[in-house]
C-alpha cells in the first residue's frame, strides 16, 4: 500500500512539474489580453470584461478545464481626453483531471506613448499571486484504519500532504505597439512581454526549485481589405522552461454592417500550433459585445496532451467617453460650404484658384445641381469652341480641376460612402465619354516626414484610380502622382486647415 502511494505521488509529481513549466496560451487569445501582454490594459478606449471557458481532453480520459475573467478600464486625461493609461484585473481557474488545480489573481497597470493619432506605445507591469495545489482526496482516505472496525474518520492517519500546496508572488512586464484605423479596428501590432520576471520558488516537495521566466510575443498586420473582406495574418510566440509554442494563421473577416456600422463584422479563425494542434473559430463582433467559439484538433501527429479542445469566449465593451466615438469619426465639417454637402468640387483657396478652361461649378441651394455628366458635356463642348477658335484643337484641353477632400484622415486612404458616391457619378461620365482622361494628385499635411508624406499621398491618389478602375474605367486613362506636403493651402496651423491639406486634386481632360 505504502509502495502504491508513493509511486501515485511521483508520478503526480513528474506530470505537475510538466505542465507548470509551460506557459499555457488560450486559442482565441484576443479574449484574454492580460494573459499574452499586460499592456493590453490601455489599448482600447473601450472599458472591457471578458470571459473565457477552455475544455480540453487528453491522454488517459483527463479532462482540463480552464476558466478566465478579466475586465480592464481605460484612463482618460482631462486635459484633451486621450487614453493615457488603464487598469486591469484577472482571475483565473485551471483543473487538470481532478487531481492538479492553478488558481491566480492579478492586477496590471500600463501606460501609453502616442506616436500619431492612430499609432500608440504601451508599457505595461503585472502583479499576479498563484496557488497550485494537488487534491488527493481521491486516493488518500485522510483517516485511521482500526483493525476490525474500518476506517474511523475521527483520527487522523499521520499522513500530511500540506508540501502538496505552493503558493507565490509573480511580476512581468510587457511593450505593445499597435495602430488602428479611424473606427479604433487594428491595422497592425507586435507586442513583447517577460512573466515571472522574480522568479519565485516553484516546489511541491520543499526542495529549491525555482519558475522559469516565459517569453511571449506576437504579432498581425492588415494584409488585404477589399470592400468587406479583410485577412490579418497572426503569430504568437511563447517560450517556457526550453519549451517553443508557435500559433501561426490568420484571421478573416467580412463586415456585416454598412459603411456607418464597421464594427459589426464576423471574423474567421484559421491557425496551426505548430507540432501540437489545429484551430478553428468563429467570432460575431458588435459595437458593445463579441462572442466567439474555436476547436483545437489533431493535426498531422497525435497530440497525447490535446486530443481536442472547446473554447468559449465572450467580451462586453463600453465606450468610456462617448465623446471619443464622434471625435473618431471622418470629419465631414470644413470651412468651406461645399465639404458639408458631398466631397465635390471644392472650390480651392482663392491664392490658389487653378487657370482652367471653363468656370468652376457652384452648388447652390435655390437651384438643382446637374449632373456631373451633364455639367461635363457642357464644358466639352464650351471648350472645344474655345480650342478650335485658338488654333490649338489637338492639344488636350482641361474641362475642369476640382479639389477632393474625401474626408482623409491623418495617414489613411480610405474612402467615405459620400466619396464612393461622387466617385460613382464620375465613373458614369468617364464611362459615356471614352475621351475623358484623368489626372489624380495627392497631397497631406505637415505631419511626418517629406519622404512618407510623398508615398501616402500616393497612396491616396492611387485609393481614387483603384475604385474607378474596379468600376470598369479603363486604368490607361488615369495618370496618378504624390506631391506629399510640398504645396499646402495654408499654414497647417490648425486642425482645420490640416484637414484642408489632406486632399487629391483631380484634373478632368479632354483629348481628341
Amino acid at each position: 500500500m505504502i509502495v502504491k502511494r508513493l509511486l501515485t505521488i511521483l508520478l503526480l509529481l513528474a506530470v505537475v512539474s510538466t505542465a507548470s513549466a509551460q506557459y499555457f496560451q488560450y486559442s482565441q487569445y484576443n479574449f484574454t489580453g492580460q494573459r499574452v501582454n499586460p499592456a493590453y490594459v490601455a489599448a482600447s478606449d473601450y472599458a472591457l470584461a471578458n470571459f473565457i471557458y477552455r475544455h480540453q481532453g487528453a491522454g488517459g480520459d483527463i479532462n482540463l478545464r480552464s476558466t478566465m475573467a478579466s475586465a480592464s478600464y481605460p484612463l482618460l486625461s482631462r486635459r484633451d481626453g486621450r487614453r493615457w493609461s488603464g487598469v486591469g484585473v484577472s482571475l483565473l481557474d485551471d483543473r487538470s483531471g481532478g487531481i492538479f488545480s492553478t488558481r491566480e489573481a492579478s492586477l496590471s497597470y500600463a501606460v501609453n506613448i502616442f506616436l500619431s493619432r492612430y499609432q500608440t506605445l504601451t508599457l505595461g507591469f503585472k502583479g499576479l499571486y498563484q496557488q497550485r495545489k494537488i487534491n488527493l482526496d481521491g486516493l488518500f482516505t485522510g483517516s485511521q484504519y482500526v483493525v476490525d472496525r474500518g476506517f474511523d474518520v475521527t483520527r487522523f492517519n499521520g499522513e500530511s500532504m500540506q508540501f502538496l500546496q505552493n503558493n507565490f508572488f509573480t511580476f512581468s512586464s510587457g511593450l505593445l505597439w499597435q495602430e488602428v484605423d479611424k473606427n479604433g479596428n487594428r491595422i497592425a501590432y507586435w507586442n513583447v512581454a517577460l512573466f515571472d520576471l522574480n522568479k519565485p520558488q516553484d516546489s511541491f516537495s520543499g526542495f529549491e526549485s525555482q519558475l522559469n521566466s516565459t517569453f511571449v510575443f506576437g504579432g498581425g498586420l492588415r494584409l488585404y481589405q477589399q470592400d468587406k473582406m479583410s485577412f490579418t495574418p497572426e503569430v504568437l510566440f511563447t517560450r517556457g522552461n526550453a519549451k517553443n509554442v508557435i500559433n501561426l494563421g490568420g484571421i478573416t473577416g467580412y463586415q456585416l454592417g454598412h459603411a456607418k456600422d464597421p464594427n459589426t463584422r464576423l471574423d474567421f479563425i484559421t491557425k496551426y500550433a505548430i507540432g501540437r494542434s489545429g484551430i478553428v473559430g468563429m467570432q460575431f463582433h458588435k459595437e458593445n459585445f463579441s462572442v466567439g467559439f474555436s476547436y483545437d484538433f489533431p493535426l498531422i501527429r497525435n497530440n497525447i496532451g490535446n486530443t481536442g479542445a472547446f473554447e468559449l469566449g465572450l467580451e462586453i465593451r463600453r465606450l468610456v467617453d462617448p465623446k471619443l466615438k464622434r471625435r473618431n469619426q471622418p470629419r465631414v465639417k470644413t470651412p468651406s460650404a461645399a465639404a458639408k454637402k458631398t466631397p465635390v468640387a471644392q472650390k480651392p483657396a482663392v491664392k490658389a484658384k487653378p487657370v482652367t478652361a471653363a468656370k468652376d461649378s457652384v452648388v447652390t441651394k435655390s437651384k438643382p445641381k446637374p449632373d456631373l455628366k451633364t455639367t461635363l458635356q457642357h464644358k466639352q463642348d464650351s471648350a472645344i469652341a474655345k480650342a478650335e477658335a485658338g488654333n490649338i484643337r489637338h492639344q488636350p484641353l482641361l474641362l475642369e480641376k476640382v479639389v477632393l477632400h474625401f474626408n482623409f484622415e491623418f495617414n489613411s486612404s480610405e474612402l467615405d460612402e459620400k466619396s464612393m458616391q461622387y466617385l460613382d457619378d464620375l465613373t458614369a461620365a468617364l464611362l459615356d465619354n471614352k475621351k475623358l482622361t484623368i489626372n489624380l494628385t495627392g497631397h497631406t499635411d505637415n505631419v511626418g516626414s517629406a519622404r512618407f508624406n510623398e508615398r501616402l499621398s500616393l497612396y491616396r491618389a492611387n485609393a481614387i484610380k483603384d475604385y474607378l478602375v474596379s468600376k470598369g474605367v479603363e486604368s490607361t486613362r488615369i495618370s496618378t502622382a504624390g506631391k506629399g506636403m510640398s504645396e499646402p493651402l495654408n499654414g497647417n496651423k490648425t486642425a482645420e486647415e490640416m484637414a484642408q491639406n489632406r486632399r487629391v486634386e483631380l484634373m478632368i481632360l479632354y483629348e481628341d
